[in-house]
């Protein structure tokens, strides 16, 4: 079997990228998702080589079961790459999230505080979730609806996914949408 190029210590330059410090917890073992915030498929581990080579010694028959396809191993290793040469873009994607976390309640709308990219907007019973969802469809927003059983009866909500590159005039139609969902829920 051919060798492996490597780069000094893989693990640390993506705990870097990840924005997660050094120092590991005893026990833990760290993973990260690379669907939702890098944009692709799957996730990592961010750990120890002997952590690395420890799973892919006991695991083999699950990852390799459940191993990527190679455009999806190449979409997360360029987003890894794009977070090593713009390491600021995670912090404007939670600075977007919490100005639209805050245009929600301003709006009368029940949501979180926001720790990364989306904000659920709760709205209750799912048939008012699905009228929220096709307001925001109307206007040009993209969001998820969900309801039961992927949330609790009573929570069914719209999430909506900050990007670090919302413009302005991005925002103001996500008002417009929210705006449009906030008078409904009181008509209703």
């Amino acid at each position: 079997m051919p060798a492996m190029e490597q780069t000094p210590d893989p693990p640390a330059r993506s705990r870097a990228a990840a924005g997660m410090r050094e120092a590991a917890e005893p026990g833990i073992v760290r993973t990260i998702t690379l669907s939702t915030p890098p944009g692709s498929w799957g996730g990592a581990v961010l750990e120890t080589p002997q952590v690395i080579e420890t799973l892919m010694d006991t695991g083999r028959s699950f990852i390799f079961d459940t191993g990527l396809a190679p455009g999806s191993v190449a979409a997360a290793l360029a987003a890894v790459d794009i977070l090593q040469n713009q390491p600021e873009l995670p912090g404007c994607v939670r600075t977007r999230a919490k100005e639209l976390a805050s245009m929600a309640r301003r709006l009368g709308l029940e949501t979180d505080d926001p720790a990364g990219a989306v904000v659920p907007i709760v709205l209750g019973p799912p048939e008012t979730a699905l009228r929220a969802a096709l307001i925001r469809a109307e206007r040009g927003v993209r969001a998820g609806c969900f309801r039961p059983p992927s949330v609790p009866a009573g929570r069914s909500c719209l999430r909506l996914t900050a990007r670090a590159n919302l413009s302005s005039d991005d925002l103001a139609v996500i008002r417009g949408a929210l705006t449009a969902v906030a008078e409904m829920k009181v008509t209703m």
